[in-house]
């Protein structure tokens, strides 16, 4: 019997350009082919493994797994236009809801679109044996990476090891398999993948293709969520079994998983410096002191074409340009939109540029905890002095200079919150009354100001994401520097971090800590020293570490959020695998007083309640519809009706 494939229309991005980009993007499919005559023509089987990547998650989201932690939200004016981020804030979601993230229903067709590639892909005229053993070790890759995403994401899902290639009830009622047996599998699968694979491509135009580094980078995501406190020894998953009893989690703590989750990032590390990858660093014009203004924003911004070797997976073609224009106040006059948002409790946890914590933590009436050891953090007031910093970033005034080793960030009669922060908070975040670059005026998001309420296009939580945008974008003239920038779905920093936090546990488990430290505070430090902020040390000018790895913890932890806030979705990973999702995701939001006038300024800069959320799982439901096909699959009893 022939086995008949439909291809359907691919929107497909610049990631195959074996030929022409353009060429091969403009390109029909054919309507109808069998498999074994897809793979006899070179472009069938481009536009086949394109499928695949198109399903890598996007960079440039907002209604995605970026919008339910506890930083970037789309305005709450937008919940009637059914925004799905919202509604699942809110906890108004059931099994039946539309997913806002959807990884059951697309990840399992291009694990078994991998598969078939695997299968029958063989070389043909323009496709060598090394480009298909590189594809079939791509797609072995995929079919690692996919399934590493749905069981981090559901907890409990089947293992794809083959496509099915009839629809018999032995092929498609597949039922769900211990979580460690799904994370080792899928670990193997991106492990083996990497020893095919190369470490870049000499060809400018195969920039996005996976490569052995991406491979063992999210391995590395992977093992060390598999390590974490909610799946490693957790009492409260233990009742969750399969069709056949079989728990899904282990209910005793394995600290081994560290140690697993220690060697996979050093691993990557090793790997991705030798390949020339490396924190993005620029320098002001004596050629040897941190620019950590124009270092950080471009270390997403930049292409490698461009100098930027810290991306060490990159989504090549991405919406950067709609999320700027989502970014960009309304009413500049640049047809912006200026409705994402970010939390008050992300602009609570950036440094001081001295590299202290302002505010420790929170009262039960919302009130924050501040640093003792901050002398110049205040919630009342205004600046009375412009304040400069060492940069050459041009976009904190209508008068910087690229020229200029010293520009000017905060200028005077700026709420003193916003003040002597650190260079990664005004790369981050933009607030009201600061001044906007391309629109040539401050802004204002006040109410009934030209870029605040009514309207639901507004900043309601008092800030905007400056993270990730292109500070030269002018949306109605569709131009901005960075406008073919890529996204980034893994970068050099998230490695640094997350191995200094494995080695940290590791530590913490084995009584190790004082041995390790020095190794824990060397990947801290460079990610501190390339933000212009002191290091953790014992010399004049250095913060004194930690005296224990629980203390250490907190720091790593909010050096992670800081870092790299607003990108991929991590945070909401990071609180669900530190068990601190419920007390983080659930209960009270302060923001600005967004609904002051300008005429009653001081009552603008006050925090108030935003929003109300409710946190329901640890876990997304599968949906409902397919636990109704397959009797083998069991819902997360968080997601049961009457749970």
């Amino acid at each position: 019997m022939k086995k008949y494939i439909k291809i359907a229309a691919l929107s497909c991005f610049a990631l195959f350009s074996m030929s022409s980009c353009n060429d091969y993007l403009d390109k029909e499919p054919d309507d109808q082919l069998t498999l074994e005559t897809v793979f006899e023509n070179k472009e069938n089987m481009e536009r086949w493994l394109a499928f695949i990547y198109q399903e890598l998650p996007e960079f440039y989201t907002y209604d995605g797994p970026d919008a339910i932690a506890d930083e970037l939200t789309p305005s709450k004016g937008w919940e009637s236009q059914g925004f799905k981020a919202i509604l699942y804030q809110k906890g108004n979601w059931t099994a039946d809801s539309p997913g806002v993230i959807s990884y059951w229903t697309t990840f399992p067709k291009a694990i078994r679109s991998a598969y078939q590639f695997i299968k029958y892909a063989h070389a043909v005229p323009g496709v060598t044996e090394q480009e298909v053993e590189y594809m079939k070790a791509e797609c072995r890759f995929f079919i690692g990476y996919f399934h590493s995403m749905l069981v981090m994401t559901y907890g409990s899902v089947p293992i794809i090891r083959e496509a099915a290639e009839s629809a018999s009830s032995d092929n498609l009622m597949l039922k769900q398999e211990p979580f460690y047996d799904v994370v080792d599998w899928a670990a193997n699968e991106m492990l083996e993948a990497s020893k095919v694979l190369p470490s870049s491509y000499d060809e400018s135009q195969k920039y996005g293709r996976v490569t052995s580094i991406a491979c063992l980078a999210m391995r590395a995501r992977l093992l060390l969520f598999a390590a974490s406190d909610l799946v490693n020894g957790n009492p409260d998953m233990a009742d969750i079994v399969n069709c056949d009893g079989t728990p899904i989690f282990s209910k005793e703590k394995d600290p081994q998983r560290w140690k697993d989750a220690v060697d996979a990032c050093q691993l990557l590390i090793d790997e991705a410096e030798v390949a020339g990858h490396k924190l993005h660093i620029e320098y002001l014009t004596d050629g040897t002191t941190i620019d950590p203004f124009l270092s950080y924003q471009n270390a997403l911004l930049k292409r490698k074409i461009e100098g930027n070797n810290e991306i060490l997976f990159a989504r090549t073609m991405d919406s950067g340009g709609y999320f700027d224009k989502q970014c960009t106040p309304r009413g500049m006059g640049l047809n912006g939109v200026g409705a994402i948002c970010v939390s008050q409790s992300l602009v609570d946890a950036f440094f001081m540029k001295d590299g202290k914590m302002p505010i420790l933590g929170y009262n039960s009436d919302g009130s924050p905890i501040l640093n003792p050891d901050v002398d110049n953090y205040s919630e009342s007031g205004y600046t009375t002095d412009d304040e400069y910093y060492p940069t050459n970033w041009i976009y904190g005034s209508g008068n910087g200079s690229a020229t200029a080793d010293h520009n000017l960030i905060v200028a005077k009669n700026t709420y003193n919150m916003y003040a002597h922060r650190e260079p990664r908070f005004y790369i981050s975040v933009m607030y009201n009354e600061e001044y906007h670059w391309v629109g040539k005026r401050n802004c204002d998001f006040f109410m009934d100001g030209k870029d605040g309420g009514p309207s639901h296009d507004a900043p309601w939580t008092g800030y905007m994401c400056r993270k990730r945008t292109d500070p030269t974008a002018n949306p109605k003239e569709n131009s901005g520097t960075y406008k073919s920038r890529h996204g980034s779905l893994y970068r050099l920093a998230e490695a640094y971090l997350s191995y200094a936090e494995a080695l940290n546990e590791w530590s913490i488990e084995n009584g190790t800590y004082a041995a390790n430290l020095s190794e824990i505070l060397k990947y801290v430090n460079r990610i501190r020293q390339r933000a212009g902020i002191p290091q953790y040390g014992y010399a004049e000018g250095e913060i004194t570490p930690p005296a224990s790895g629980e203390e250490m913890r907190t720091l790593i932890r909010q050096e992670r959020r800081v870092e790299l806030n607003c990108e991929c979705g991590l945070r909401f990973n990071d609180l669900r695998r530190w068990k601190l999702a419920k007390d983080l995701l659930d209960g009270d939001f302060y923001a600005m007083n967004a609904y002051a006038q300008a005429g009653n300024r001081d009552d603008y800069y006050k925090r108030v309640v935003y929003e109300t959320r409710k946190f329901i799982s640890y876990w997304f439901p599968i949906p409902q519809d397919d636990i109704d096909k397959n009797t083998n699959l069991r819902q997360t009893p968080d997601w049961i009706a009457g749970n």
